[in-house]
């Protein structure tokens, strides 16, 4: 993912309570909060995640070599577990892991829900970037950056059980329990590989055109759609049950990773150029409505589905920072019609 680091100007700014500027709506305007100081070495943050009922938000950092875990009661930092330079994150709910993906050292780290504490670290032959859990088959599918391969792991011996061969620069995987595939966004030739996990093995590629150089991935699994970011600022609406494009979106160009809310129906797009994208679905597809100003290279983002609040992070000259983004209407939107 890209790397980001902030002049110290935007940090001051947002202290003070700039309002950000913004071209949406009022009903999709978001409203920055002051930011939480995480504790660093000079580095770049990379995915985050939102671990709902222990209502924390989860940051790799990469840079300090941890996961940072923030109390969303409180908006302070609660632990920041030492794993090694962090990746992709995972939740497995049924077992209570956070799964992390690392590099150098090359992992995957199983860390303890409950009492945020590292348990096991599972030997990669390379670096491990996203990684995603499937909740049925109770395995983690782990990608790794150096050679086009996803790590099927089983959560229960964490074993690897296969290496799917996929080929290709690999940019995140999501797992949909309503169509029970895995997903994975192939940068190289800028398709979405389907994976069954009952086999392992790829039954589809579905073209993402004109969406290229894909990112951010997102599923919402009850309209049977799929959400793949490209970095040439489109955003691909995907059917699940044909893979075809059924809408194609502006976002803000750079994108790199975005999260889906159930409950407003609205996709996140953070942008490494200062930008914030916000998508909301619909009946047809989706729609733009329209663009948040950021801080610059904050290109990573997670919602918080209980409150719909949207956290970016980011590093700044002289402390790196994670920051809530309230929604001025946070109530949820109709759901759309689960037939395209």
């Amino acid at each position: 993912m890209l790397r980001n680091s902030l002049l110290l100007g935007w940090a001051i700014a947002i202290f003070l309570g700039a309002v950000c500027v913004s071209s949406l709506a009022d009903t999709a305007s978001l409203t920055p909060q002051v930011p939480i100081v995480v504790p660093r070495v000079p580095g770049f943050f990379d995915y985050m995640e939102v671990d709902d009922k222990y209502r924390r938000l989860l940051v790799s950092h990469s840079g300090s070599r941890t996961l940072d875990i923030i109390d969303l009661t409180t908006d302070t930092v609660a632990r920041q577990v030492d794993v090694g330079e962090a990746h992709g994150i995972a939740l497995d709910v049924k077992d209570g892991r956070y799964y992390i993906g690392t590099g150098r050292p090359s992992m995957v780290v199983d860390i303890q829900r409950k009492f945020m504490v590292k348990q096991n670290q599972i030997p990669m032959g390379g670096t491990i970037e996203a990684v995603a859990f499937d909740s049925k088959s109770d395995a983690l599918y782990a990608d790794r950056a150096d050679n086009g391969q996803v790590v099927v792991i089983d959560g229960q011996t964490r074993k690897i059980l296969t290496n799917i061969t996929i080929g290709g620069a690999l940019e995140f995987v999501v797992y949909d329990p309503v169509s029970d595939r895995i997903y994975q966004n192939v940068v190289s030739t800028n398709v979405v590989a389907v994976i069954d996990p009952k086999t392992n093995a790829v039954v589809a590629s579905w073209p993402a055109a004109p969406a290229q150089q894909l990112r951010g991935l997102a599923v919402d699994g009850a309209t049977h759609r799929l959400f793949t970011a490209g970095g040439n600022g489109k955003l691909a609406v995907m059917d699940t049950t044909s893979g075809s494009v059924i809408a194609v979106v502006a976002i803000a160009p750079g994108v790199d990773q975005i999260d889906f809310d159930p409950g407003t129906k609205r996709i996140y797009c953070a942008s490494g150029t200062g930008l914030l994208s916000v998508v909301q679905e619909t009946d047809t597809g989706a729609e733009s409505l329209g663009d948040v100003t950021v801080p610059r290279h904050a290109h990573t983002v997670a919602v918080d589905p209980t409150t719909h609040n949207v956290w970016i992070s980011y590093g700044a000259a002289d402390n790196d920072y994670v920051m809530k983004l309230v929604p001025a209407s946070p109530s949820p939107s109709p759901a759309p019609s689960s037939s395209t």
